[in-house]
């Protein structure tokens, strides 16, 4: 049992900093993923602690809960190793969501303003998530949020510089000012999310082949966005992807443009009941897969 009332189950997955586990509340309350450390270096342990930290400061119903964190006590599984408990989220990632289909434009819109809603609150806070792609970003089904936002391991406060041997972000997802080392800023979140929607509308990644033909492509071009999605998708996924950071809407803006996509009501409600509730337990603890 950790923090007193949480009793460890089977283990959902195991990422490259981490292993997530199902646990039972003693308390009465429901199932909760535990996220401990892969070990117990500095490292790891600032990693979990800030995340713990970030989500602790963040209550909004497109950002997974936070519930308690603490270190693993001796005569446990990892003694030593920091843990975090947090909301467990059964549902689809939109990474097995783009693999599975593409999704229709009404539903993306949907998905688009839960998100963008999620970004607005972390960026109000001062923060940055510095790794949207779509591993870390849930399907719940709920019609108060359809997606959630997960994995806040390297979130950091806009205007932190880059720390040396820590990963910033996904290559295939990054701004080209992120790519290029730059301090964190909220337009990253931005332009990595129309990388995201552009991928699930067309089925591949804007940006494909090595880490290095990605990032040295993105300074170049665009992405390049179909004429077959409509000149409202265009304008705005060339909006989000911008060049200049200056250039993208913030996430409350994007939040109100996409909500202009969206379905009138009973159509919402429909794409909301279909939607995929594949259990995915791994990427809805908030573990990185190993890539």
């Amino acid at each position: 049992m950790i923090a007193g009332r949480f009793l460890l189950r089977e283990r959902l997955g195991r990422g490259s900093m981490a292993e997530v586990f199902r646990a039972v509340d003693v308390a009465g309350g429901p199932d909760v993923a535990v996220k401990v450390a892969a070990d117990s270096s500095d490292k790891h342990h600032r990693r979990i602690h800030n995340e713990a930290r970030v989500l602790a400061s963040l209550r909004h119903p497109s950002i997974v809960r936070f519930i308690d964190q603490g270190v693993m006590p001796a005569g446990t599984y990892r003694p030593g190793h920091a843990f975090l408990v947090e909301e467990l989220a059964l549902g689809t990632s939109l990474s097995e969501a783009v693999r599975a289909e593409r999704h229709g434009a009404d539903a993306v819109a949907l998905w688009a303003r839960s998100i963008f809603s999620g970004l607005a609150h972390l960026h109000a806070a001062g923060l940055v998530h510095r790794d949207i792609k779509p591993g870390n970003l849930m399907l719940s089904g709920l019609r108060r949020s359809p997606v959630r936002v997960i994995d806040f391991g390297i979130a950091a406060v806009a205007g932190t510089a880059p720390e040396p041997g820590i990963s910033s972000g996904t290559v295939h997802y990054m701004s080209p000012e992120q790519a290029a080392g730059g301090v964190a800023d909220p337009a990253w979140d931005v332009y990595a999310m129309g990388l995201v929607l552009l991928e699930l509308l067309t089925g591949s990644k804007a940006f494909p082949g090595t880490a290095v033909e990605s990032l040295v492509a993105r300074t170049l071009r665009s992405p390049h966005i179909p004429e077959s999605l409509g000149p409202r998708w265009h304008h705005f996924l060339s909006s989000l992807t911008a060049m200049e950071s200056g250039e993208r809407p913030a996430a409350d803006a994007a939040a109100a443009m996409a909500a202009r996509l969206v379905p009138p009501a009973p159509a919402a409600s429909a794409i909301l009941r279909g939607a995929p509730r594949l259990r995915l337990p791994v990427a809805a603890a908030g573990c990185v897969l190993p890539r």
